[in-house]
């Protein structure tokens, strides 16, 4: 099977490529054995099927943050036989200089000149054939989010494969002049003498990589024989060098890069004298202003927010209605049993529970992909820059932190790109702090239940203002403590604005929308059954009580009621049966043990009785925080819609104003509560993999819990100081 890597620059359209070369046959996971995602997909060639591995983007291969090591990694190994570089046809000189290391591999390889539509906007006009004659292999022009152009690409790939065409120039593609050259013959040569070594790595790229200092060519030296004369060489190469021309070796092999990326730019490029409208510039001027940028950026997330709730509704109440359809179906049909009350009393609403959001999930998650494909998210990090480094954060944080806001596990993940440990430490133990979309259910729940419509609307936007704002606080402290010194500067490239696609936003929410439903069932269905058995043994197997039922509503039936009133008691009786059930069982005997902690913050009247639900709720979003909607459904035996069937009343929210007990207050305290404690176990195992720490993992699992606990208890005491109750 053919292996290809797609390597290129951030903001490239490289992604886009590799959906369009691979359509759906792609799947994500992650590395061995480090959390950087990897997306790789196959479409078909005349040989049979051909891998498409797409490279973490990156401006570099020198292996400064774990992103390039990966990229550099891959693309030196021999298992690929060709490299598609990704470029941007509107900033093609940047571009090049990631194209001066992946030539140096010596490798088959197809260029790729994307966003030739950006290009033509801008006046700029590309010589193709001298351009693909220069890099010494074809050059496809292409508009990615079109799908124009990848029939071709597809045809090269296969035909370089075959050797068909040259697949590399002649002589190597950037000429470091005669004293770096010289010392690199040198270094070569030390290579050489380990023959496995150069079999494995190119010599002329790894002596390049040693020069600039490159972690991953060291470890790779490490390995070798010959390391001791090749170490030897490389210093003896670089105390030559640096006196000699003045500056050290990754600055000397830079400025040669960046002079045959120009120089070949000079050659190929002509530019237009006429004037076009630079709508990039003028449209931030606007919303990267000093001032309006910060409101600008508050506004757009109130109104993805409002949005998302708004078109949301309809299909929240389509699927509300056909679980409660289910639900009553399967109450009907079944014949009376555990098995019957497991599906019916636990995974039937606690899987409707959660399922009930996939819509607003998903919009949410289209809104921010949309958002994405139009270049802000990029300048929303640099809004944002200046006040990331008032509160001690490194200004790349603000990406991961707004990613948080999907969900907090490729959060944490996102990370990777910063390359100061401290920085990446610090926004690793604050990004849980994010309010994620699986928290979003449960505020909608008790905002929804204990609040009026604008009330609820704020309280739920005051979340996510929580959130941020204790991120910022915690950085500030961890950066006057744990990890003290300066934040570096934040560099980072703005994309020009671009119309996204609709085929683009529509598979993202997809991805999205599969993951949550594929989550709802495996995680969340095991919970909702583990919840549905802690919460009815031992009190279910009581045959005494059940007995006791049966008696009592033969007793009501005797009476010849009308039907309705004859259905109210009935259910009147079945509710007081499963609360004595659910109130015996071990559920209720683990949530009494930790009530005492949670009572001055949910309890503080010590005047609810069943406040152990909580508790319980709480409990299970260790795991994830959709169980915690789910448990409150379970433990309250609550149905997923009305008994009318009508899917516009929320039958969860009516149970718990009916049964909970918490007050708008308490509610409040609830949701703070939710907010700041423990994430759930994926997050958590995401930092000890990031960290590689347990001490940290700890750490940020007990500051989470202690964190939590203070800021609902100074909620219920400012609401007690104000009047509320």
């Amino acid at each position: 099977m053919l292996t290809l890597a797609l390597a290129g620059n951030p903001n490239c359209g490289k992604t886009t490529i590799f959906n369009g070369l691979t359509g759906s046959r792609h799947h994500v996971g992650n590395w061995p054995g480090v959390t950087v995602e990897r997306r790789s997909g196959f479409f078909d060639g005349e040989d049979g099927p051909v891998e498409v591995v797409d490279l973490p983007g990156t401006y570099s291969l020198s292996a400064q943050s774990e992103d390039e090591r990966i990229a550099a990694q891959f693309v030196a190994d021999p298992s690929v036989d060709l490299i598609v570089n990704v470029l941007d046809a509107s900033n093609l000189e940047r571009n090049l200089y990631l194209t001066t290391q992946l030539l140096e591999l010596r490798r088959p390889m197809v260029f790729v000149l994307n966003m030739m539509d950006d290009a033509e906007k801008n006046g700029l006009k590309i010589d193709l054939p001298a351009l693909a004659k220069l890099l010494g292999a074809p050059v496809i022009p292409t508009i990615g989010n079109r799908e124009e152009g990848l029939q071709a690409l597809r045809e090269a790939i296969l035909q370089v494969a075959k050797g068909g065409t040259p697949t590399r120039p002649p002589v190597s593609a950037v000429n470091y002049g005669p004293d770096l050259e010289g010392q690199l013959a040198k270094i070569q040569k030390e290579i050489s003498r380990d023959e496995e070594l150069a079999q494995a790595h190119p010599p002329r790229w790894l002596a390049v990589q040693l020069l600039e200092h490159s972690g991953t060519s060291a470890a790779v030296v490490e390995s070798s024989h010959a390391r001791k004369a090749i170490q030897a060489q490389v210093k003896e190469s670089l105390a030559f060098l640096e006196p000699h021309l003045g500056a050290d070796g990754p600055t000397l092999v830079a400025e040669r890069r960046y002079g045959f990326a120009h120089g070949l730019v000079e050659e190929v490029l002509q530019r237009s004298d006429r004037l076009h409208w630079d709508i990039t510039g003028r449209l931030d001027a606007v919303l990267t202003n000093r001032w309006l940028g910060i409101p600008i950026f508050t506004g757009i997330m109130i109104l993805v927010y409002a949005l998302t709730f708004i078109l949301g509704k309809v299909p929240q109440d389509w699927i509300a209605s056909g679980f409660n359809l289910l639900h009553t179906w399967a109450g009907n049909r079944l014949p009376p049993g555990e098995l019957t009350s497991l599906l019916v009393d636990g995974i039937i609403p606690g899987v409707g529970a959660v399922v009930v959001f996939v819509p607003i999930i998903m919009i949410l998650m289209g809104c921010i992909a949309f958002l994405e494909d139009t270049g802000y998210m990029a300048r929303a990090a640099f809004i944002m820059d200046r006040l990331m480094h008032l509160m001690g954060l490194h200004g790349k944080s603000f990406i991961p932190l707004i990613m948080g806001t999907g969900c907090n596990v490729p959060a944490v993940q996102a990370t990777r790109t910063i390359e100061s440990r401290e920085d990446r430490f610090i926004t690793i133990l604050v990004a849980p702090l994010m309010s994620c979309s699986a928290r979003l259910q449960i505020y909608i729940v008790i905002a929804g239940t204990f609040f009026r419509p604008v009330q609820a609307a704020f309280a739920i936007i005051a979340m996510h203002i929580l959130g941020f704002a204790l991120a910022m606080l915690m950085g500030k402290l961890l950066r006057l403590t744990l990890f003290r010194g300066e934040n570096a500067p934040f560099v980072m490239e703005l994309p020009p604005y671009r119309l996204p696609v609709l085929k683009s936003t529509l598979v993202h929410m997809w991805e999205k929308g599969s993951v949550f439903l594929s989550r709802a069932g495996t995680t969340i269905l095991a919970g909702a059954t583990l919840v549905w058995f802690v919460s009815h043994y031992p009190g279910i197997a009581n045959q005494s009580w059940s007995a006791e039922l049966h008696k009592q509503e033969a007793a009501v039936r005797t009476l010849h009621l009308p039907a309705p009133e004859e259905a109210e008691q009935l259910d009147a009786l079945e509710l007081a049966h499963q609360s004595r059930v659910v109130n015996n069982s071990l559920a209720a005997r683990f949530g009494k043990v930790l009530q005492p902690a949670l009572a001055p913050i949910l309890d503080p009247t010590h005047s609810r009785p069943e406040a152990w639900k909580d508790s319980i709720a709480l409990t299970a979003g260790f795991v994830a925080k959709e169980i915690v909607v789910s448990t409150m459904a379970v433990v309250n035996q609550a149905k997923v819609g009305d008994r009318d069937g009508n899917p516009d009343a929320s039958a969860l929210q009516e149970t718990l104003a009916k049964r909970s007990g918490l007050t708008p207050l308490t509610a409040l305290a609830f949701m703070v509560f939710t907010l700041i404690y423990t994430p759930c176990l994926g997050t958590v195992g995401m930092i000890y993999k990031e960290t590689a720490s347990l001490g940290w993992t700890t750490f940020s699992v007990v500051y989470g819990l202690g964190l939590a606990w203070l800021m609902a208890w100074f909620t219920v005491l400012g609401g007690h100081a104000l009047g509320f109750s």
